[in-house]
């Protein structure tokens, strides 16, 4: 009987860590995609776990919710902080630091 527990738990393990790295490709993806978007530099080109929960998703399945930080600069000496929310391999929302938008050329000489 032990061994048989053993391996279900070992498993479950697998699947689990599994899951996780799966998910922070996501996060990973979708933080660069952001900053893309917002003409702004990902910073690191990772994000950091912040806390892991079990709970349901909106439409009330069971899920793995997963909470991740990143970083911008929109001009490399300044660094802003987002976040992340992902229920199981799904990105719920993003969220990012208000920032200042560079000045272009044509705007500086406006004044």
């Amino acid at each position: 009987m032990a061994p048989l527990f053993t391996l279900i738990i070992f498993a479950l393990l697998v699947v689990y860590l599994w899951s996780a790295i799966r998910a922070k490709e996501i996060a990973v993806r979708a933080g660069r995609k952001v900053c893309q978007d917002r003409s702004v530099q990902f910073l690191d080109e990772t994000v950091e776990q912040k806390h892991v929960s079990f709970g349901l998703d909106p439409r009330k399945n069971p899920c793995w919710i997963r909470r991740y930080h990143f970083e911008f600069a929109t001009d490399g000496q300044y660094r802003y902080g987002g976040s992340i929310k992902m229920y199981g391999h799904r990105v719920h929302q993003i969220e990012m630091d208000p920032y200042a938008i560079e000045p272009t050329m044509s705007d500086e000489y406006l004044h």
